[in-house]
Parts: structure tokens; C-alpha cells; sequence
């Protein structure tokens, strides 16, 4: 009987042994998958922070909590409600610096208003999507019917909020995700993300499995549908918070065969500013007498009619030399005829206004004469004395009648009513009506930006009639150039 006990005992420590091999050799074939890597497409981590303070009905700005949330420019965030209160949702405009406006609290400013209430605690958030690749070399092959599984980190978390313990799945779909070198059925089930293969995987396959994605063509995306949300941030700023995503495949008893973990990092984008002074420059040049008017400016200024005075202008002095009496005869061109080129060229993105004022109007000072003129731009009158200014160029608005006959603009010239139109209007400011020489809404501005803005011909005419007292005539004029930032 003892002899037959130890047969026994022998018999089962034998078959423990073997058991034991068995399940070590089991254990022994399930490898690492080789060269394996989890890339997303944006590691901007998702922003979420609690107000600071309650937030007024059509605020246009709130305060948060400072938890290392960033929310940049352009960003849709969410002011998410609690009891009573309702969603909004806006587009941020910027961040504040940090500890405004008191300790531990940032301002983040809308570029509109948030329609609702809401209250200190709720929380303004910015889901962060991207598209997910992963990629590995297949080191045991995985039969027909077997499986490769992604899991990501944390809970199961399927909502479109911000986590900060995983990845939201954001309602992620099966026609969302695709695989290369591997024919999937997908299911998804948040953690997890389940290929079932209806074709065999051979070894040393590279197989890529892209999640937020709906097309792809030899393993890189095709058509993006980024759609799972990236963490919030945890790490301290400048630190990435890393999160590990196991990827096992099984055969068809769902038996392991290869496990991989691949690491992921979320990190702050970096926010880089610079500063671009803003530019004006202005310039007066004369034009020589028997000049185009349009000279240097032919782009914008149709106005080719030349200057007449007899005397070159400076960027100071303008000699209409002497007068002759204004043509009693249609189609004739007034005889003293001088001109500048104002020159603008500004960085303002809304533009410009060009305006002068003067000290008066073209006055003998020892007679006190004034030779005719007006604020509002007019054609010379027959045989009678008139003065002004005539602006001409891109910004001076050609295709209004302000400074023309007719509108259109064009070649005008510089007769007295009832001339061949389109005859040239003059006009003189006062000390308190300043006239608007020429403008523009949008910028920057400059010949080089775009041909023939900032550029302006400024033609100044005179004629007298017997009336008009000998002596000398002066004005003064004064150009005011503003730029619109």
C-alpha cells in the first residue's frame, strides 16, 4: 500500500509539473508588439475651469479660476448652466495675465456677449478634438475572427465635456475609425475600441488603426472627423501630461497574443507674440509747371490736364503767379493752374482721412479782398472770380460728383460752367470746415500695397475778374493726415 501511496503522489506532482510548463509556455508566447506608437494630431490639452465669480446676463467677459486652463483666440467655449440656468456658447477674444484680476484668477473675454446668466463654479470649456493614429508590427499572427484592441486610460467617459482622467469619446462612431493592413469590424465601447478581423493579420504585418478618421489611403488619414477629446491639463505648465493607450491583439478564443503600451503627451500649445509699430508717413512734393497734374499718380488720377502758372510748386509754396481773368468761353481752360502730390502711406488696418483746413480764404490782407471760394467743391463760375483746391486720386472717391461734374470721374478738366463734362470742381476750406481731401476704409494702405492708394493729386486754380483789386493774394492751407488703427 505504501508503495502504491508514492506511485500516486509521484502521478500528481508530475501532472502539477506539467500544468505548470503548460501555462508557463502559454504565458511565454504572448510578446511585445514591435515598434509600436500613438501620435494625435493636436496635444493642445482641452481647457476647463470653474468661474470665479457669478457672470452677468450679457456679460462679455467672465473670471475663472486659475487651474492652467488656456483659452486662445478664436476658441468656442461652452459657459456650461447648472440649476435654472441655460448653455451658452462663445468665442473667446483672449486671456488675461495671470492673477487678474486677483489671486489665482484670469479674465477670459469674449468676442461677443453671453446671453445668460451663470453663476460662480460653473464651469467654461473648450473641448480640444484630434484624430488618433496607431500604429505596430504584428509579432504573433492573428488569425481570422481574432481581435486588436485599444485601451485608452481611466473610466469610460463618452460625453462631448473635457475629462481630466481620460480621453472622451465624444459619441465616437464605427465609420469614424479605419484600419490599414487589417480588415476590422469595429466596436466601440468607451474605453475601449474592439477590431474584430474577418481576414487573417501575418506576422511582421504593419498594421495602422486611425480613430477619428473616415477615410485613409496606405495608412495615413485621408478625410479627418477629429472627434475624441483630449484630457485637461493636470501637469504642472511646460510639462506634458502622459497618457498610456494598451493595444492587445487575441487570437479567435480571445486568448492574448501581443500587448503593447503606448505613451501620448498633451501639452500647452505655445502661444507666440510679437509687435508691429504702427507706421505713418506723409509727404508733400510740387509738381513743375507744364506737368500732368496726374504726375506719379496715374493709377488713381485720370486728371492729365498739365499745370499752367508758370511757376514750379515746392512741398511748401504754391505760386499761381499772375492772374488772369477767369474764360468767359466754354471749353476753355482757366489760365493759372499749379499742383502737389500728397503722398500716405500707413500700417492701419482701418485705413486713413486726408483733411484740410486753412486760415482763410485767398485774401488781399492790405485791402481785405477775398477772391470767391467754397467748402463745397464747385465748377468755376463765367467771368467770375473763383479759387480752390481739386483733389484727384484712388481715395478721393472719383466715382461721387464731390470733386467732378458728373460722377465717374475721369479726365477732367478745368473749365467754367457749362463746359464739355466732366469738368474739374475746386473747393477751399475754413478755419472750422475742414474738407475731406481724400480716404480710405481699409489698409494697410500705400502705393506698394496697393497701386495707387495713398496717393493724391492736388491741383489749385485761380481766376479773377475786373472786380478783383491789384495787390497780393495769400492763404494758408494746412494737411492733416490720420490713420484708423
Amino acid at each position: 500500500m505504501k508503495i502504491l501511496s508514492r506511485i500516486y503522489t509521484l502521478f500528481f506532482l508530475l501532472v502539477g509539473v506539467f500544468m505548470l510548463f503548460f501555462f508557463s509556455v502559454k504565458s511565454a508566447d504572448a510578446a511585445t508588439l514591435a515598434s509600436a506608437s500613438g501620435t494625435l494630431t493636436t496635444s493642445r490639452p482641452s481647457a476647463s475651469a470653474p468661474l470665479g465669480a457669478d457672470q452677468a446676463a450679457s456679460a462679455g467677459q467672465v473670471t475663472i479660476t486659475d487651474n492652467g486652463s488656456i483659452y486662445l483666440a478664436s476658441d468656442s467655449a461652452i459657459l456650461r448652466p447648472d440649476t435654472g440656468e441655460t448653455l451658452n456658447t462663445v468665442t473667446v477674444a483672449s486671456l488675461s495675465a495671470a492673477n487678474t484680476p486677483a489671486a489665482n484668477q484670469r479674465v477670459v473675454y469674449f468676442g461677443g456677449t453671453a446671453a445668460n446668466t451663470h453663476h460662480k463654479g460653473d464651469a467654461i470649456t473648450t473641448a480640444i478634438s484630434a484624430m488618433h493614429k496607431f500604429r505596430f508590427i504584428a509579432t504573433n499572427p492573428i488569425p481570422n475572427a481574432g481581435k486588436i484592441i485599444l485601451t485608452y486610460p481611466g473610466a469610460a467617459d463618452n460625453t462631448a465635456s473635457p475629462s481630466a482622467t481620460t480621453f472622451a469619446f465624444n459619441g465616437l462612431t464605427t465609420g469614424n475609425i479605419v484600419a490599414n493592413n487589417a480588415t476590422c469590424t469595429f466596436a466601440v465601447s468607451s474605453p475601449s475600441i474592439t477590431c474584430t478581423l474577418s481576414a487573417p493579420v501575418g506576422a511582421g504585418t504593419v498594421v495602422t488603426i486611425l480613430v477619428g478618421c473616415s477615410a485613409q489611403t496606405d495608412g495615413e488619414c485621408t478625410t479627418q472627423v477629429p472627434t475624441l477629446i483630449n484630457p485637461t491639463k493636470t501637469a504642472t505648465a511646460g510639462t506634458a501630461d502622459v497618457w498610456k493607450v494598451t493595444i492587445d491583439t487575441q487570437d479567435d478564443s480571445s486568448v492574448a497574443l501581443d500587448t503593447v503600451k503606448v505613451a501620448m503627451g498633451t501639452i500647452e500649445s505655445v502661444q507666440v507674440f510679437a509687435n508691429v509699430d504702427p507706421t505713418l508717413t506723409f509727404t508733400i512734393a510740387g509738381i513743375a509747371n507744364a506737368t500732368a497734374i496726374n504726375n506719379g499718380n496715374t493709377t488713381g488720377c485720370l486728371q492729365t490736364e498739365t499745370t499752367n502758372a508758370g511757376l514750379a510748386s515746392t512741398a511748401t509754396v504754391v505760386n499761381l503767379g499772375t492772374l488772369a481773368n477767369v474764360p468767359t468761353s466754354t471749353d476753355t481752360k482757366v489760365g493759372n493752374i499749379a499742383a502737389q502730390l500728397l503722398t500716405v502711406s500707413t500700417n492701419a488696418i482701418n485705413g486713413y482721412s486726408l483733411v484740410a483746413t486753412s486760415s482763410g480764404p485767398l485774401r488781399n490782407l492790405a485791402t481785405g479782398f477775398d477772391i470767391g471760394s467754397s467748402t463745397t467743391p464747385a465748377v468755376f463760375p463765367n467771368g467770375q472770380n473763383w479759387f480752390g483746391l481739386h483733389a484727384c486720386g484712388l481715395d478721393t472717391n472719383p466715382a461721387s460728383t464731390f470733386w467732378n461734374s458728373i460722377g465717374g470721374g475721369g479726365n477732367c478738366n478745368t473749365y467754367i460752367t457749362g463746359s464739355t463734362n466732366p469738368i474739374c470742381k475746386y473747393g477751399w476750406p475754413t478755419k472750422t470746415s475742414p474738407v475731406t481731401i481724400a480716404y480710405r476704409t481699409t489698409g494697410p494702405v500705400g502705393n506698394t500695397i496697393t497701386t495707387g492708394s495713398g496717393l493724391v493729386s492736388v491741383a489749385y486754380a485761380a481766376g479773377v475778374d475786373a472786380r478783383v483789386p491789384a495787390g497780393t493774394y495769400q492763404a494758408v492751407v494746412t494737411y492733416v493726415a490720420t490713420p484708423s488703427f
